[in-house]
């Protein structure tokens, strides 16, 4: 696998982002304070981001499956844009296998305690996706802190 992605069964990537809808991806991009430059729109095969090249495709896999029940279907497009930039982009170059469960559970897990102005709902849906990505390969994750107060609204040590 050349790309690391939040993949799920998300809006089909090969639609092509309309220029109102590149637009709304920007802001999303200012949102979480990432750099704008490392974004290619309808560039690439789905959203993912590409350890050898540094940037980050978007495509219309970036929005949402409203009609799933599966927290990696229903993130936002703020979500999805925040687990490739501070999950993956963040972790250039290590030793984690591309599309490793270890890998994204980490891309997932680092965006929602890292990326900036996202809603309690977006770090809900990345803590689920990291669990989710743990429970698909059979580990199961016993929850930190963080991760019980995203989903529980505190700590219940």
């Amino acid at each position: 696998m050349d790309e690391r992605s939040a993949h799920g069964l998300r809006k089909s990537p090969f639609i092509q982002l309309t220029d109102a809808e590149i637009e709304f991806l920007k802001q999303e991009i200012e949102a979480i304070h990432a750099d704008e430059r490392v974004f290619r729109f309808n560039r690439g095969s789905r959203t993912s981001y590409v350890d050898d090249l540094d940037i980050i495709y978007v495509r219309a896999n970036v929005f949402p499956d409203e009609a799933s029940t599966h927290p990696r279907d229903l993130m936002s497009p703020r979500a999805v844009l925040a687990h490739e930039y501070y999950g993956h982009r963040t972790n250039k170059g290590t030793r984690l296998p591309e599309g490793s469960w270890k890998d994204e559970f980490r891309a997932s897990y680092n965006a929602a305690r890292y990326a900036p102005n996202l809603s309690i709902q977006d770090r809900m849906y990345l803590v689920l996706d990291a669990v989710e990505r743990a429970k698909e390969a059979g580990v199961t994750i016993k929850f930190n802190r963080f991760m019980r107060s995203v989903l529980y609204g505190y700590d219940q040590t």
